[in-house]
């Protein structure tokens, strides 16, 4: 049971980033998921310590660089040194980026409301909360 349990997860996490990738490409916007996913976090925290933005994006700090390396190559964010740890690098957005980003933001909240009219609200939240006790399950096990 956990195995299809599991499986139904990652079956729906491909199909939303499907979705997502689906709307970005019908606009010729040329980012990744994993871009976007770096994107979405800029917004929300601003500026941001690499290492941190590695923690929040759940990727390894290899993973990151590379996605910040691209990002950067086309003008999207850029990286400067920590004023108090010269050994720490800051990601921020150039004006370039946000912009991109309000679009993109707009397109994703576009998917987002599409799936709320298909989605009965009451079965999303009981999904939630059993998702919120299953990822607690394993945590503690």
């Amino acid at each position: 049971m956990v195995k299809d349990f599991v499986q139904a997860i990652l079956q729906t996490q491909s199909s939303y980033r499907q979705a997502i990738h689906r709307k970005i490409r019908e606009h010729n916007i040329d980012v990744t998921f994993e871009m976007l996913h770096v994107m979405r976090c800029l917004a929300t925290e601003g500026k941001v310590n690499q290492q941190e933005l590695a923690y929040k994006t759940y990727k390894d700090k290899s993973s990151l660089s590379y996605l910040i390396k691209n990002l950067e190559k086309r003008g999207l964010v850029c990286r400067e040194e920590d004023v108090h740890d010269k050994r720490n690098k800051l990601v921020e957005f150039t004006h370039e980026g946000e912009k991109l980003y309000e679009h993109i933001h707009g397109l994703v909240e576009e998917v987002y409301s599409k799936i709320e009219q298909d989605v009965n609200r009451d079965h999303m939240a009981k999904c939630i909360a059993y998702l919120e006790e299953f990822n607690k399950s394993i945590k503690e096990g």
